[in-house]
């Protein structure tokens, strides 16, 4: 498992974490304590950092943030891994 390490986010209101695993940068956060508008602010200040095909943005949530996929479809792909009681969603620029 690669080393986390936490890293400001401008506009971020919980802590980011960056790690690195097979060549792909991954920046990971946690919203799944919190409510509107929190995880949409939160995941919006994240998905900035990617620019470029080889990072990704992991969203730890406690359910799907509809109202951000409608507001990122344009811009972003992202696929849902259950967890117990939580999602794992990971964000990737389209291609």
């Amino acid at each position: 498992m690669a080393e986390k390490g936490e890293i400001q986010v401008e506009g971020a209101t919980v802590p980011v974490y960056k790690y690195e695993e097979n060549g792909i940068t991954y920046y990971e956060f946690d919203t799944s304590a919190l409510g509107p508008p929190e995880p949409m602010v939160n995941a919006l200040a994240v998905l900035k950092l990617l620019d470029g095909p080889d990072k990704r943005a992991v969203m730890i949530n406690h359910k799907k943030p509809m109202g951000l996929f409608d507001k990122i479809a344009d811009k972003f792909d992202y696929e849902v891994e259950e967890l117990d009681n939580k999602l794992r969603i990971i964000f990737k620029l389209k291609k």
